[in-house]
């Protein structure tokens, strides 16, 4: 006997994402998903579906979250306090450095 999931839930699930995504960017996750969907009927196209779908439930858990619009605008205006990501980011100038040369790492 193997082992079952008590449930089919895949976070990835377009039903899913509109679940958790605010009604403001359903008409924008329609129409991207469609694209891809249209996209996946061929082999090559299932791998951009896929990611669009990552991507999209990663973003549906950004903005759904009560400061998200908050947060969006303090970074439009440059308002609050901001670390610069060099300090933020553990070897921040190594890879900025490989980015400009082209290479991963």
């Amino acid at each position: 006997m193997s082992a079952q999931p008590q449930d089919d839930y895949d976070p990835d699930d377009p039903v899913e994402i509109l679940t958790v995504l605010p009604e403001q960017y359903h008409e924008q996750f329609r129409a991207e998903y469609g694209t891809a969907a249209e996209a996946a009927r061929r082999p090559e196209g299932y791998g951009q579906l896929h990611k669009l779908l990552r991507r999209w439930r990663l973003r549906a858990l950004a903005y759904s979250d009560p400061g998200y619009e908050a947060r969006k605008e303090a970074a439009r205006t440059g308002a609050g306090t901001w670390v610069p990501a060099r300090d933020a980011i553990p070897g921040w100038e190594e890879m900025a450095a490989a980015a400009e040369r082209g290479t991963a790492g």
